[in-house]
């Protein structure tokens, strides 16, 4: 997938070009259109993840992240867990 053909995938799915960018990968892969999609994102074990759920994720009634209302995430996706 191209830079150019990503902005059409966005623009052909109402992705706003200011949503962030998260990649879900082991290892280098080749983006394809099958594994791009909007979703919300887990950083479990990234610490730069962790700053920005800190930074943009509302918080529940216990103090806790709210993930059902965390902004979505343009999700690169090598399929490979």
């Amino acid at each position: 997938m191209t830079v150019q053909e990503l902005l059409d995938w966005c623009v052909a799915n109402g992705v706003s070009l200011d949503t962030h960018i998260a990649v879900r990968a082991k290892g280098d892969y080749f983006i394809t259109a099958e594994k791009v999609y909007v979703d919300t994102a887990y950083f479990g074990n990234c610490s730069d993840g962790s700053k920005w759920e800190r930074e943009n994720i509302p918080e529940d009634e216990h103090g806790d992240p709210d993930y059902d209302n965390a902004p979505e995430l343009l999700i690169l996706d090598s399929g490979r867990g």
